[in-house]
Protein backbone atom coordinates (compact mmCIF):
# COMPACT_ATOMS: atom_id res chain seq x y z
CA UNK A 1 0.00 0.00 0.00
CA UNK A 2 2.84 2.39 0.79
CA UNK A 3 4.23 1.79 -2.71
CA UNK A 4 0.96 2.96 -4.25
CA UNK A 5 0.94 6.06 -2.03
CA UNK A 6 4.50 6.86 -3.04
CA UNK A 7 3.57 6.67 -6.72
CA UNK A 8 0.71 9.08 -6.07
CA UNK A 9 2.89 11.50 -4.10
CA UNK A 10 5.54 11.47 -6.82
CA UNK A 11 3.02 12.23 -9.56
CA UNK A 12 2.97 15.63 -11.19
CA UNK A 13 -0.73 15.99 -10.40
CA UNK A 14 -0.12 15.55 -6.67
CA UNK A 15 2.85 17.89 -6.71
CA UNK A 16 0.70 20.51 -8.43
CA UNK A 17 -1.88 20.06 -5.67
CA UNK A 18 0.70 21.20 -3.11
CA UNK A 19 0.90 24.61 -4.71
CA UNK A 20 -0.86 27.49 -3.05
CA UNK A 21 -0.35 30.98 -1.81
CA UNK A 22 3.27 30.97 -0.71
CA UNK A 23 4.27 32.94 2.37
CA UNK A 24 6.43 36.03 1.95
CA UNK A 25 7.82 35.53 5.43
CA UNK A 26 7.04 34.00 8.78
CA UNK A 27 4.15 35.29 10.81
CA UNK A 28 6.16 34.58 13.93
CA UNK A 29 9.83 33.94 14.57
CA UNK A 30 9.90 31.36 17.40
CA UNK A 31 12.44 31.21 20.20
CA UNK A 32 15.09 28.49 19.99
CA UNK A 33 15.01 26.89 23.46
CA UNK A 34 18.06 24.62 23.13
CA UNK A 35 21.22 26.52 22.12
CA UNK A 36 23.82 24.86 19.97
CA UNK A 37 27.50 24.16 20.51
CA UNK A 38 30.30 26.23 18.98
CA UNK A 39 32.62 23.20 18.80
CA UNK A 40 29.98 21.30 16.83
CA UNK A 41 29.65 24.28 14.51
CA UNK A 42 33.39 24.21 13.82
CA UNK A 43 33.09 20.55 12.84
CA UNK A 44 30.23 21.37 10.48
CA UNK A 45 32.33 24.13 8.89
CA UNK A 46 34.88 21.40 8.08
CA UNK A 47 32.22 19.20 6.50
CA UNK A 48 32.11 16.78 9.43
CA UNK A 49 28.54 15.82 10.27
CA UNK A 50 28.48 14.06 13.63
CA UNK A 51 24.86 12.95 13.84
CA UNK A 52 23.06 10.11 15.63
CA UNK A 53 26.37 8.81 16.96
CA UNK A 54 27.94 8.53 13.50
CA UNK A 55 30.52 10.84 11.91
CA UNK A 56 30.44 11.33 8.16
CA UNK A 57 32.95 13.63 6.46
CA UNK A 58 31.57 15.18 3.30
CA UNK A 59 34.21 17.85 2.82
CA UNK A 60 33.00 20.62 0.54
CA UNK A 61 30.32 18.49 -1.15
CA UNK A 62 26.64 18.74 -0.20
CA UNK A 63 25.77 16.01 2.33
CA UNK A 64 22.59 15.09 0.43
CA UNK A 65 24.31 13.24 -2.41
CA UNK A 66 26.75 10.34 -2.61
CA UNK A 67 26.87 9.71 1.13
CA UNK A 68 26.64 6.24 2.64
CA UNK A 69 25.35 6.40 6.21
CA UNK A 70 22.87 4.82 8.59
CA UNK A 71 19.17 5.60 8.44
CA UNK A 72 19.32 7.37 11.81
CA UNK A 73 22.15 9.62 10.54
CA UNK A 74 20.20 10.44 7.39
CA UNK A 75 17.06 11.20 9.41
CA UNK A 76 18.94 13.60 11.66
CA UNK A 77 20.63 15.23 8.68
CA UNK A 78 17.31 15.77 6.90
CA UNK A 79 15.75 17.13 10.10
CA UNK A 80 18.14 20.12 10.16
CA UNK A 81 18.21 20.35 13.98
CA UNK A 82 21.99 20.77 13.64
CA UNK A 83 21.35 24.32 12.41
CA UNK A 84 21.35 25.30 16.09
CA UNK A 85 25.12 24.91 16.12
CA UNK A 86 25.51 27.42 13.29
CA UNK A 87 23.21 29.78 15.17
CA UNK A 88 25.39 29.38 18.27
CA UNK A 89 28.47 30.29 16.21
CA UNK A 90 26.79 33.38 14.80
CA UNK A 91 28.47 35.70 12.34
CA UNK A 92 28.58 35.95 8.58
CA UNK A 93 30.41 32.65 8.01
CA UNK A 94 27.78 30.64 9.89
CA UNK A 95 24.97 32.40 8.05
CA UNK A 96 26.59 31.72 4.67
CA UNK A 97 27.14 28.05 5.52
CA UNK A 98 23.56 27.54 6.74
CA UNK A 99 22.07 29.22 3.66
CA UNK A 100 24.36 27.33 1.32
CA UNK A 101 23.24 24.01 2.81
CA UNK A 102 19.56 24.96 2.74
CA UNK A 103 19.91 26.13 -0.86
CA UNK A 104 21.63 22.92 -1.94
CA UNK A 105 18.86 20.96 -0.20
CA UNK A 106 16.31 22.72 -2.42
CA UNK A 107 18.35 21.73 -5.46
CA UNK A 108 18.71 18.06 -4.61
CA UNK A 109 15.65 17.22 -2.49
CA UNK A 110 12.78 19.39 -3.63
CA UNK A 111 10.87 16.48 -5.22
CA UNK A 112 9.05 13.91 -3.15
CA UNK A 113 11.11 11.10 -1.67
CA UNK A 114 9.47 8.60 0.73
CA UNK A 115 12.28 8.92 3.28
CA UNK A 116 13.08 12.63 3.06
CA UNK A 117 9.37 13.47 3.10
CA UNK A 118 8.52 10.99 5.86
CA UNK A 119 6.11 12.81 8.13
CA UNK A 120 8.30 12.97 11.24
CA UNK A 121 11.46 13.94 9.32
CA UNK A 122 9.55 16.57 7.35
CA UNK A 123 8.03 17.93 10.57
CA UNK A 124 11.45 18.17 12.22
CA UNK A 125 12.81 20.00 9.18
CA UNK A 126 9.98 22.56 9.24
CA UNK A 127 10.45 23.08 12.97
CA UNK A 128 14.19 23.59 12.50
CA UNK A 129 13.80 26.02 9.61
CA UNK A 130 11.38 28.11 11.67
CA UNK A 131 13.56 28.03 14.79
CA UNK A 132 16.58 29.20 12.80
CA UNK A 133 14.82 31.59 10.48
CA UNK A 134 17.19 34.35 11.57
CA UNK A 135 20.16 32.79 9.82
CA UNK A 136 18.12 31.29 6.95
CA UNK A 137 15.88 34.18 5.93
CA UNK A 138 16.69 37.59 7.33
CA UNK A 139 18.24 39.88 4.71
CA UNK A 140 18.68 36.90 2.41
CA UNK A 141 18.82 37.10 -1.38
CA UNK A 142 15.23 37.36 -2.67
CA UNK A 143 15.18 34.33 -4.99
CA UNK A 144 16.67 31.98 -2.41
CA UNK A 145 14.32 33.28 0.28
CA UNK A 146 11.27 32.88 -1.95
CA UNK A 147 12.27 29.35 -2.98
CA UNK A 148 12.76 28.28 0.65
CA UNK A 149 9.46 29.76 1.81
CA UNK A 150 7.63 28.23 -1.15
CA UNK A 151 9.12 24.85 -0.27
CA UNK A 152 8.01 25.25 3.33
CA UNK A 153 4.46 25.84 2.17
CA UNK A 154 4.51 22.74 -0.07
CA UNK A 155 5.97 20.55 2.66
CA UNK A 156 3.48 21.86 5.22
CA UNK A 157 0.53 21.07 2.93
CA UNK A 158 1.82 17.53 2.49
CA UNK A 159 2.34 17.14 6.24
CA UNK A 160 -1.23 18.30 6.87
CA UNK A 161 -2.45 15.47 4.63
CA UNK A 162 -0.29 12.65 5.98
CA UNK A 163 0.31 13.47 9.66
CA UNK A 164 -2.71 11.46 10.82
CA UNK A 165 -1.45 8.36 8.97
CA UNK A 166 1.88 8.35 10.84
CA UNK A 167 2.27 5.07 12.78
CA UNK A 168 1.68 5.42 16.52
CA UNK A 169 4.85 6.15 18.45
CA UNK A 170 7.39 8.93 18.71
CA UNK A 171 7.14 9.65 14.98
CA UNK A 172 3.45 10.46 15.41
CA UNK A 173 4.22 12.92 18.22
CA UNK A 174 6.83 14.66 16.06
CA UNK A 175 4.48 14.85 13.07
CA UNK A 176 1.61 16.28 15.14
CA UNK A 177 3.88 18.76 16.94
CA UNK A 178 5.41 19.89 13.66
CA UNK A 179 2.01 20.46 12.07
CA UNK A 180 0.78 22.51 15.03
CA UNK A 181 4.07 24.43 15.14
CA UNK A 182 4.24 25.34 11.45
CA UNK A 183 0.65 26.56 11.67
CA UNK A 184 1.75 29.05 14.30
CA UNK A 185 4.75 30.26 12.33
CA UNK A 186 3.34 30.60 8.80
CA UNK A 187 0.69 33.23 8.09
CA UNK A 188 -2.97 32.25 7.67
CA UNK A 189 -2.31 28.65 8.73
CA UNK A 190 -4.31 28.32 11.93
CA UNK A 191 -6.18 25.29 10.58
CA UNK A 192 -2.89 23.36 10.57
CA UNK A 193 -2.36 24.21 14.22
CA UNK A 194 -5.87 23.08 15.11
CA UNK A 195 -5.43 19.77 13.32
CA UNK A 196 -1.97 19.22 14.81
CA UNK A 197 -3.25 19.83 18.34
CA UNK A 198 -6.07 17.31 17.86
CA UNK A 199 -3.56 14.69 16.65
CA UNK A 200 -1.13 15.54 19.44
CA UNK A 201 -3.80 15.27 22.13
CA UNK A 202 -4.66 11.81 20.81
CA UNK A 203 -1.01 10.72 20.89
CA UNK A 204 -0.52 12.06 24.41
CA UNK A 205 -3.41 9.87 25.50
CA UNK A 206 -1.92 6.85 23.73
CA UNK A 207 1.73 7.25 24.73
CA UNK A 208 1.96 9.09 28.03
CA UNK A 209 1.46 7.06 31.20
CA UNK A 210 -0.35 8.46 34.21
CA UNK A 211 2.91 8.70 36.21
CA UNK A 212 4.62 10.80 33.54
CA UNK A 213 6.54 7.96 31.92
CA UNK A 214 6.54 7.22 28.21
CA UNK A 215 5.12 3.95 26.93
CA UNK A 216 8.53 3.07 25.44
CA UNK A 217 10.02 3.08 28.97
CA UNK A 218 13.08 4.71 27.40
CA UNK A 219 14.30 7.78 29.36
CA UNK A 220 15.86 9.34 26.28
CA UNK A 221 12.61 9.07 24.34
CA UNK A 222 10.80 10.65 27.30
CA UNK A 223 13.25 13.56 27.17
CA UNK A 224 12.91 14.17 23.45
CA UNK A 225 9.11 14.01 23.51
CA UNK A 226 9.09 16.43 26.44
CA UNK A 227 11.32 18.83 24.50
CA UNK A 228 8.82 18.96 21.64
CA UNK A 229 5.88 19.51 23.96
CA UNK A 230 7.68 22.32 25.82
CA UNK A 231 8.65 23.98 22.53
CA UNK A 232 5.03 23.97 21.35
CA UNK A 233 3.70 25.21 24.68
CA UNK A 234 6.24 28.03 24.94
CA UNK A 235 5.62 29.11 21.34
CA UNK A 236 1.86 29.25 21.90
CA UNK A 237 2.32 31.23 25.10
CA UNK A 238 4.68 33.70 23.40
CA UNK A 239 2.14 34.28 20.63
CA UNK A 240 -0.66 34.70 23.15
CA UNK A 241 -2.43 31.45 22.31
CA UNK A 242 -3.59 29.40 25.33
CA UNK A 243 -2.01 25.92 25.19
CA UNK A 244 -4.55 23.09 25.49
CA UNK A 245 -4.92 21.44 28.88
CA UNK A 246 -3.66 17.99 27.74
CA UNK A 247 -0.40 19.62 26.62
CA UNK A 248 0.04 21.47 29.91
CA UNK A 249 -0.83 18.39 31.98
CA UNK A 250 1.57 16.21 29.99
CA UNK A 251 4.51 18.54 30.71
CA UNK A 252 3.49 18.74 34.38
CA UNK A 253 3.62 14.94 34.65
CA UNK A 254 6.68 14.25 32.52
CA UNK A 255 9.12 16.71 34.06
CA UNK A 256 9.33 15.15 37.57
CA UNK A 257 9.72 11.72 35.96
CA UNK A 258 12.56 12.98 33.75
CA UNK A 259 14.23 14.29 36.92
CA UNK A 260 13.74 10.87 38.48
CA UNK A 261 15.70 9.17 35.69
CA UNK A 262 18.81 11.40 35.96
CA UNK A 263 22.08 10.55 37.66
CA UNK A 264 24.35 12.89 39.59
CA UNK A 265 26.27 13.75 36.41
CA UNK A 266 23.06 15.16 34.91
CA UNK A 267 22.68 12.43 32.30
CA UNK A 268 19.97 9.81 32.03
CA UNK A 269 19.91 6.24 33.25
CA UNK A 270 20.49 3.59 30.61
CA UNK A 271 17.26 1.65 30.25
CA UNK A 272 15.33 0.20 27.31
CA UNK A 273 17.44 1.47 24.45
CA UNK A 274 18.38 4.96 25.63
CA UNK A 275 21.75 6.64 26.05
CA UNK A 276 22.83 9.21 28.64
CA UNK A 277 21.88 12.15 26.40
CA UNK A 278 23.43 15.59 26.91
CA UNK A 279 23.31 16.79 30.51
CA UNK A 280 23.17 20.45 29.49
CA UNK A 281 20.19 19.84 27.19
CA UNK A 282 18.38 17.89 29.91
CA UNK A 283 18.94 20.67 32.42
CA UNK A 284 17.70 23.22 29.90
CA UNK A 285 14.60 21.09 29.23
CA UNK A 286 13.76 20.96 32.92
CA UNK A 287 14.24 24.70 33.31
CA UNK A 288 12.18 25.48 30.22
CA UNK A 289 9.35 23.30 31.48
CA UNK A 290 8.71 25.77 34.29
CA UNK A 291 8.02 22.83 36.63
CA UNK A 292 9.94 23.09 39.87
CA UNK A 293 10.26 20.54 42.62
CA UNK A 294 11.95 17.26 43.41
CA UNK A 295 12.20 14.14 41.24
CA UNK A 296 9.47 11.56 41.36
CA UNK A 297 10.57 8.63 43.50
CA UNK A 298 8.07 6.19 42.04
CA UNK A 299 6.74 5.68 38.51
CA UNK A 300 4.76 2.45 38.94
CA UNK A 301 3.18 2.45 35.47
CA UNK A 302 6.49 3.08 33.73
CA UNK A 303 8.17 0.52 35.98
CA UNK A 304 10.85 2.66 37.66
CA UNK A 305 11.76 3.40 41.27
CA UNK A 306 14.35 5.83 42.62
CA UNK A 307 16.23 5.55 45.90
CA UNK A 308 18.06 8.63 47.13
CA UNK A 309 20.33 8.85 50.14
CA UNK A 310 22.86 11.62 50.70
CA UNK A 311 24.83 11.99 47.47
CA UNK A 312 23.90 8.51 46.23
CA UNK A 313 21.13 7.91 43.68
CA UNK A 314 19.82 4.53 42.59
CA UNK A 315 17.40 3.97 39.69
CA UNK A 316 15.73 0.55 39.43
CA UNK A 317 13.71 -0.92 36.57
CA UNK A 318 11.14 -3.50 37.64
CA UNK A 319 9.37 -3.60 34.29
CA UNK A 320 5.99 -2.19 35.27
CA UNK A 321 2.84 -4.00 36.39
CA UNK A 322 2.54 -5.96 33.13
CA UNK A 323 5.77 -5.77 31.11
CA UNK A 324 5.23 -6.62 27.48
CA UNK A 325 7.37 -9.56 26.30
CA UNK A 326 9.41 -8.69 23.25
CA UNK A 327 9.18 -4.94 23.80
CA UNK A 328 12.17 -3.01 25.04
CA UNK A 329 15.19 -4.48 26.81
CA UNK A 330 15.25 -7.52 29.10
CA UNK A 331 16.70 -5.80 32.17
CA UNK A 332 14.04 -6.76 34.70
CA UNK A 333 15.02 -5.73 38.26
CA UNK A 334 18.22 -4.09 37.00
CA UNK A 335 19.52 -0.97 38.69
CA UNK A 336 22.06 1.79 38.21
CA UNK A 337 23.80 3.65 41.00
CA UNK A 338 25.73 6.91 41.03
CA UNK A 339 27.49 8.87 43.77
CA UNK A 340 27.84 12.61 43.40
CA UNK A 341 28.73 13.11 39.73
CA UNK A 342 30.19 9.63 39.18
CA UNK A 343 28.39 6.55 37.94
CA UNK A 344 29.31 3.35 39.71
CA UNK A 345 26.91 0.52 38.74
CA UNK A 346 25.45 0.81 35.25
CA UNK A 347 23.69 -1.04 32.45
CA UNK A 348 25.16 -1.57 29.00
CA UNK A 349 23.47 1.30 27.16
CA UNK A 350 22.60 1.43 23.46
CA UNK A 351 24.58 1.64 20.23
CA UNK A 352 24.57 4.77 18.07
CA UNK A 353 23.98 4.33 15.25
CA UNK A 354 21.76 1.35 16.02
CA UNK A 355 22.62 -2.06 14.66
CA UNK A 356 20.76 -5.38 15.03
CA UNK A 357 23.81 -7.10 16.51
CA UNK A 358 24.40 -4.48 19.18
CA UNK A 359 20.70 -4.21 19.94
CA UNK A 360 20.40 -7.94 20.61
CA UNK A 361 23.51 -7.93 22.81
CA UNK A 362 22.62 -4.81 24.80
CA UNK A 363 18.94 -5.76 25.14
CA UNK A 364 19.89 -9.04 26.81
CA UNK A 365 19.45 -9.57 30.54
CA UNK A 366 23.19 -10.22 30.84
CA UNK A 367 23.93 -6.65 29.67
CA UNK A 368 22.13 -5.30 32.75
CA UNK A 369 22.99 -5.16 36.43
CA UNK A 370 20.62 -7.86 37.51
CA UNK A 371 20.40 -11.65 37.85
CA UNK A 372 20.59 -14.00 34.88
CA UNK A 373 20.06 -17.75 34.65
CA UNK A 374 22.19 -19.67 32.15
CA UNK A 375 22.77 -16.37 30.29
CA UNK A 376 19.19 -16.49 29.00
CA UNK A 377 16.86 -13.53 28.85
CA UNK A 378 14.25 -12.99 31.54
CA UNK A 379 11.86 -11.63 28.92
CA UNK A 380 11.75 -11.92 25.16
CA UNK A 381 14.06 -9.57 23.26
CA UNK A 382 13.11 -8.31 19.76
CA UNK A 383 14.85 -10.43 17.13
CA UNK A 384 14.25 -10.03 13.41
CA UNK A 385 10.73 -8.79 14.04
CA UNK A 386 9.66 -11.83 16.05
CA UNK A 387 8.37 -11.70 19.61
CA UNK A 388 8.20 -14.63 21.93
CA UNK A 389 5.37 -14.17 24.38
CA UNK A 390 5.47 -15.55 27.90
CA UNK A 391 3.18 -15.08 30.84
CA UNK A 392 4.96 -12.51 32.95
CA UNK A 393 4.34 -10.62 36.17
CA UNK A 394 6.45 -7.96 37.81
CA UNK A 395 5.94 -5.71 40.80
CA UNK A 396 7.69 -3.41 43.24
CA UNK A 397 6.96 -2.25 46.77
CA UNK A 398 8.92 0.50 48.50
CA UNK A 399 9.11 1.16 52.22
CA UNK A 400 10.59 4.34 53.65
CA UNK A 401 11.68 5.36 57.10
CA UNK A 402 13.65 8.28 58.51
CA UNK A 403 16.85 6.23 58.24
CA UNK A 404 16.60 4.25 55.01
CA UNK A 405 14.54 3.11 52.02
CA UNK A 406 13.76 -0.51 51.10
CA UNK A 407 12.66 -1.63 47.66
CA UNK A 408 11.19 -5.12 47.14
CA UNK A 409 10.82 -6.24 43.52
CA UNK A 410 9.96 -9.50 41.77
CA UNK A 411 9.41 -10.93 38.32
CA UNK A 412 8.31 -14.29 36.93
CA UNK A 413 10.31 -14.14 33.72
CA UNK A 414 12.28 -17.28 34.59
CA UNK A 415 9.37 -19.26 36.02
CA UNK A 416 8.24 -20.95 32.81
CA UNK A 417 11.69 -22.23 31.83
CA UNK A 418 13.44 -22.74 35.17
CA UNK A 419 10.61 -22.89 37.70
CA UNK A 420 11.86 -20.00 39.86
CA UNK A 421 10.72 -16.52 40.76
CA UNK A 422 13.38 -13.81 41.06
CA UNK A 423 12.96 -11.49 44.05
CA UNK A 424 15.33 -8.61 44.67
CA UNK A 425 15.44 -6.46 47.80
CA UNK A 426 17.44 -3.23 47.86
CA UNK A 427 18.27 -1.12 50.92
CA UNK A 428 19.85 2.33 50.86
CA UNK A 429 20.60 4.20 54.06
CA UNK A 430 19.78 7.86 54.57
CA UNK A 431 23.40 8.98 54.09
CA UNK A 432 23.88 7.03 50.85
CA UNK A 433 26.96 5.25 52.18
CA UNK A 434 25.45 1.79 52.57
CA UNK A 435 23.67 -0.05 49.74
CA UNK A 436 22.62 -3.63 50.46
CA UNK A 437 20.87 -6.14 48.29
CA UNK A 438 19.38 -9.58 48.39
CA UNK A 439 18.64 -11.63 45.28
CA UNK A 440 16.44 -14.62 45.96
CA UNK A 441 15.44 -17.40 43.60
CA UNK A 442 12.28 -19.01 44.97
CA UNK A 443 11.39 -22.44 43.62
CA UNK A 444 7.88 -22.36 42.15
CA UNK A 445 8.07 -25.63 40.16
CA UNK A 446 10.36 -28.43 41.36
CA UNK A 447 9.92 -30.31 38.09
CA UNK A 448 12.10 -27.76 36.30
CA UNK A 449 15.86 -28.36 35.79
CA UNK A 450 18.33 -27.78 38.60
CA UNK A 451 22.14 -27.48 38.53
CA UNK A 452 21.78 -24.58 36.11
CA UNK A 453 24.22 -21.67 36.52
CA UNK A 454 23.06 -18.25 37.65
CA UNK A 455 24.93 -14.96 37.89
CA UNK A 456 24.19 -11.67 39.59
CA UNK A 457 25.94 -9.04 37.50
CA UNK A 458 27.10 -5.57 38.54
CA UNK A 459 28.40 -3.73 35.47
CA UNK A 460 30.77 -0.90 36.37
CA UNK A 461 31.23 2.42 34.65
CA UNK A 462 34.49 2.61 32.63
CA UNK A 463 35.82 5.23 35.08
CA UNK A 464 35.49 2.69 37.91
CA UNK A 465 38.06 -0.06 38.36
CA UNK A 466 37.77 -3.14 40.56
CA UNK A 467 40.20 -5.61 42.12
CA UNK A 468 39.51 -8.68 44.21
CA UNK A 469 40.71 -8.69 47.83
CA UNK A 470 40.72 -10.95 50.90
CA UNK A 471 41.32 -14.08 48.89
CA UNK A 472 38.58 -13.29 46.40
CA UNK A 473 35.83 -12.77 48.97
CA UNK A 474 35.60 -9.02 48.41
CA UNK A 475 36.01 -6.50 45.58
CA UNK A 476 37.36 -2.97 45.97
CA UNK A 477 35.98 -0.45 43.50
CA UNK A 478 37.92 2.75 42.92
CA UNK A 479 36.42 5.74 41.09
CA UNK A 480 38.21 8.35 39.04
CA UNK A 481 37.81 10.90 41.85
CA UNK A 482 39.64 8.62 44.24
CA UNK A 483 36.53 7.64 46.18
CA UNK A 484 36.08 3.95 46.77
CA UNK A 485 33.42 1.33 47.46
CA UNK A 486 33.74 -2.05 49.12
CA UNK A 487 31.69 -4.90 47.60
CA UNK A 488 30.92 -8.01 49.67
CA UNK A 489 28.82 -11.04 48.82
CA UNK A 490 27.45 -14.09 50.64
CA UNK A 491 25.84 -17.12 49.04
CA UNK A 492 27.76 -17.01 45.76
CA UNK A 493 31.27 -17.00 44.31
CA UNK A 494 32.80 -13.66 43.41
CA UNK A 495 34.75 -12.91 40.24
CA UNK A 496 35.57 -10.07 37.85
CA UNK A 497 34.79 -10.17 34.14
CA UNK A 498 35.15 -7.84 31.18
CA UNK A 499 32.21 -5.72 30.14
CA UNK A 500 31.36 -2.98 27.67
CA UNK A 501 29.64 0.35 28.18
CA UNK A 502 27.81 2.40 25.53
CA UNK A 503 26.61 5.37 27.54
CA UNK A 504 26.99 7.77 24.62
CA UNK A 505 26.39 5.14 21.94
CA UNK A 506 30.06 4.22 21.41
CA UNK A 507 31.62 1.14 23.09
CA UNK A 508 34.08 1.57 25.96
CA UNK A 509 35.78 -1.22 27.84
CA UNK A 510 34.69 -1.72 31.42
CA UNK A 511 34.46 -4.37 34.12
CA UNK A 512 31.70 -6.23 35.87
CA UNK A 513 31.57 -7.80 39.31
CA UNK A 514 29.81 -11.17 39.11
CA UNK A 515 28.37 -13.26 41.96
CA UNK A 516 27.65 -16.74 40.57
CA UNK A 517 26.43 -20.17 41.60
CA UNK A 518 24.13 -23.02 40.56
CA UNK A 519 20.41 -23.61 40.97
CA UNK A 520 19.29 -26.61 42.95
CA UNK A 521 15.93 -27.84 44.22
CA UNK A 522 15.79 -25.34 47.09
CA UNK A 523 15.48 -21.58 47.34
CA UNK A 524 18.73 -19.69 46.84
CA UNK A 525 19.62 -16.37 48.44
CA UNK A 526 22.55 -14.16 47.48
CA UNK A 527 23.26 -11.24 49.78
CA UNK A 528 25.58 -8.42 48.82
CA UNK A 529 26.59 -4.96 50.00
CA UNK A 530 28.24 -1.86 48.53
CA UNK A 531 29.75 0.34 51.22
CA UNK A 532 31.50 3.66 50.81
CA UNK A 533 34.99 3.08 52.17
CA UNK A 534 35.79 4.94 55.40
CA UNK A 535 38.07 7.87 54.87
CA UNK A 536 36.63 8.86 51.50
CA UNK A 537 34.61 12.00 51.00
CA UNK A 538 30.94 11.07 51.18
Amino acid sequence: MSGVRDLVYRSRLYQLSLRGRFPHGLAYYPENLWPGDLARANELFRGRFDLAGERVEVGTSPPWIGVTASESWRAELQGFAWLRHFQAAGGEAATRAARSLAGSWLTHNADYDPFIWRSDILARRLISWCLHADILFKNAELTYRSDLLRSMGRQARHLARVAETTPNGVQAVTAATGLAFIGLCLPESRNWTDKGLVLLTDQIGRQLLSDGGHISRNPQVLHHVLQDLILLKRTMMNIGEPPPEPLINAIDRMTPTLRMLRHGDGGLGLFNGGTEDTAADIEQTIRRSGIRGKPNLSAPKAGFERLQGGHTALIADFGGPAPEPGVGFAGLLSFEMSHRRERVVVNGGAARPPSPEWERALASTAAHSTLTIADTNAVGVPDAGRRRRRRLEAEALRTESADATWLDMMHTGYQERYGVVHRRRLYLDRDGRDLRGEDRLEVADRRKPSHVPFAVRFHLHPDASAVLAQGGNMALIRLKSGRGWRFRVAGADLKLEDSVYLGDGSPRRSQQVVASGDLDSTDITVQWALTLIDGTDS
